[in-house]
């Protein structure tokens, strides 16, 4: 993406990103898959870094280290509040994730995986919950609107620019898109890990 993204930017975005919505024995998934034309580490540190992660998708407070609780900021009505389960820098990141103002029951899990393929990355983002409605719709096109503003802040852009209204059109129809092909899809199953 250039520094100034475009509609063009936003459609090749839309393109090469593979997104799905997956049926589990308890809740569902949303799954997100992209190259990154970033290193491992680079991505790695834009997910663990305060600095950049409040550029690219949220102030965050309290300690980023493996057992801790932070609170997440993402301009939405309540905080985020996640535990770090598990922390493998620069590859696996893996949290709770609990919206303030919701029943404390109902805790969901984000997990993270960076893989490199050459001189790129793999990313693999999947936020899991037991809830039975379309949560993922929100949970889906949040996290990708997320990370193309992270791809655009790596390549030297301003993610504040980005067309967002636009883009969150296209992107809740393509996860309105995912959750309609997995409805009747009957099989119970989680992507390779």
């Amino acid at each position: 993406m250039s520094p100034k993204p475009s509609i063009r930017d936003v459609a090749a975005w839309i393109s090469s990103t593979d997104r799905q919505v997956q049926r589990l024995d308890e809740g569902s998934s949303a799954v997100l898959r992209r190259r990154f034309d970033f290193g491992v580490q680079r991505i790695w540190t834009a997910f663990t870094d305060r600095e950049q992660l409040g550029k690219w998708f949220g102030r965050v407070s309290g300690e980023l280290g493996e057992g801790a609780t932070v609170m997440i900021e993402v301009g939405a009505p309540h905080q985020i509040t996640s535990q770090i389960l598990r922390c493998e820098p620069p590859q696996h990141l893996v949290v709770t994730w609990w919206y303030g103002g919701f029943s404390p029951d109902h805790v969901d899990e984000v997990e993270l995986h960076l893989s490199a393929d050459g001189d790129k990355t793999l990313l693999m983002l999947e936020h899991r919950s037991r809830a039975r409605d379309d949560w993922w719709f929100g949970a889906g096109s949040g996290w990708e609107f997320a990370l193309v503003k992270l791809a655009v802040l790596l390549q030297g852009g301003d993610p504040a620019a980005l067309p967002v209204e636009e883009l969150d059109e296209k992107l809740g129809a393509l996860w309105k898109s995912a959750g309609k092909s997995t409805k009747s899809d009957s099989t119970n199953h989680r992507p390779a890990t």
